[in-house]
C-alpha cells in the first residue's frame, strides 16, 4: 500500500532567449475537463487540507506568517527582490483588524510579505483603516495544512477571480499597506499584466469562459506555501484539494500563476492548460539603486525561466 505521495515530474519552462514561447501559448480548440484522478499518485493521505472556514482566527492569522515566510525562502521572485528602507513612522503605528492588533515588526522579507498576506487577502484592503474587514470570499475559498497538533503548516489563499476591468479602490494612508504594496509592487506589476493579457484571450476564445467570468465562477489560485514541517510532496494536496473546493462549489474554471516550475508541474499533473508565458530575465524592470524596491541586477528573478498562467476546466 502506497504511504507517501510520488513526486511530481519535472516541468520545463521556456527561457529568456526562447522569445517564441514567451507571451500567450497555443491553446487547444476546446478545453479539456480536468480529470482529478489524474494526480491521485501525487496526492497525500497524510496531510490533508482544511477549509478555512474550519478554522480558528489565530490559525488563520498562522496562516499568514507560516505563507509569508514560505514566499520570502523560496519564491524565486520575493528571495530576489530587496526591500527598501522603512518608512520613518512606521515604529510608531499599529494596525488593527478583526485578527487582533499589533506592530509592524522587524523589516524582513518574510514580515512584508506576511503584512501583504493579512493586508491585501485575509481582508479586504478597500475597506477603511478604522473599519478593516474580513474577507469573506477568501476565507470561504482558501485552504489550510495542520500538522497533528492544529498548528499550521501550509495553506493556499484562493479567490474569486474578479473581472479584469475592476479597479479596486485601495484605502489610502494606510502605513502598513503601503509598506507591503511597495516590497511586491514589480511582482504584482508582472502578475497583473500576465492576468489581463491571458483573460482578454481567453474570453476571446472560449465563450463558455467569459460567461463564466461574468457570472463570478471563475477561481483564483492565488498563492500556496508551506512551512518546513510540510513536505514538499505533500503540498500538492493543496492544489489538488483547491480544484476539488471550486468544482464542489459550482465554479467552472480555476487559473494559476505558477512563478516556479513545481507549481507548474502540480497544474499539469491536473491537465491544466498553459495560457500565457511571463520571464524573468528578457529586460531589466526594477531599479539597482533607490530608496524604493530594488533588485540586484534588475531582474524579477535571478532563475532563467518565468511565471506560466494555467487554466483549469473544472466542468463541461
Amino acid at each position: 500500500m502506497r504511504t507517501r505521495p510520488e513526486s511530481l515530474p519535472f516541468c520545463a519552462y521556456p527561457t529568456a532567449a526562447q522569445v517564441d514561447q514567451h507571451g500567450v501559448q497555443h491553446l487547444p480548440e476546446k478545453l479539456p475537463v480536468i480529470d482529478l484522478t489524474s494526480g491521485n499518485t501525487y496526492r497525500s493521505h497524510e496531510h490533508r487540507a482544511t477549509p478555512a472556514t474550519e478554522v480558528s482566527d489565530e490559525q488563520l492569522l498562522e496562516l499568514t506568517h507560516v505563507l509569508g515566510d514560505s514566499f520570502a525562502q523560496r519564491d524565486v521572485m520575493c528571495r530576489h527582490l530587496q526591500p527598501g528602507h522603512p518608512p520613518a513612522d512606521l515604529a510608531d503605528v499599529t494596525h488593527r483588524d478583526p485578527f487582533g492588533i499589533g506592530a509592524f515588526g522587524p523589516w524582513t522579507r518574510t514580515q512584508l510579505m506576511t503584512w501583504f498576506i493579512r493586508l491585501i487577502a485575509l481582508t479586504d484592503p478597500t475597506s477603511p483603516r478604522g473599519a478593516v474587514m474580513v474577507n469573506e470570499d477568501v476565507r470561504a475559498h482558501s485552504l489550510v495544512t495542520l500538522d497533528n497538533h492544529g498548528r499550521v503548516i501550509g495553506g493556499a489563499i484562493n479567490e474569486t477571480l474578479p473581472p479584469p476591468d475592476l479597479d479596486l479602490d485601495l484605502r489610502q494612508q494606510d502605513p502598513f499597506l503601503d509598506a507591503a504594496l511597495e516590497f511586491v509592487g514589480p511582482i504584482m506589476d508582472m502578475v497583473g499584466h500576465q492576468e489581463a493579457e491571458a483573460t482578454t484571450v481567453l474570453a476571446e476564445s472560449y465563450p463558455e469562459f467569459a460567461d463564466a467570468l461574468a457570472a463570478g465562477r471563475v477561481g483564483h489560485h492565488f498563492m500556496i506555501g508551506r512551512g518546513d514541517r510540510l513536505p514538499r510532496d505533500d503540498a500538492f494536496e493543496l492544489t489538488a484539494a483547491t480544484m476539488e473546493h471550486f468544482r464542489d462549489t459550482g465554479f467552472s474554471f480555476v487559473i494559476v500563476e505558477a512563478a516556479k516550475q513545481w507549481t507548474g508541474a502540480a497544474c499539469e499533473a491536473l491537465g491544466g492548460v498553459r495560457v500565457h508565458f511571463a520571464p524573468y530575465r528578457t529586460q531589466p524592470v526594477v531599479p539597482i539603486n533607490g530608496e524604493g524596491t530594488t533588485s540586484p541586477d534588475g531582474f524579477l528573478s535571478d532563475k532563467d525561466s518565468g511565471c506560466m498562467l494555467y487554466l483549469h476546466q473544472l466542468t463541461e
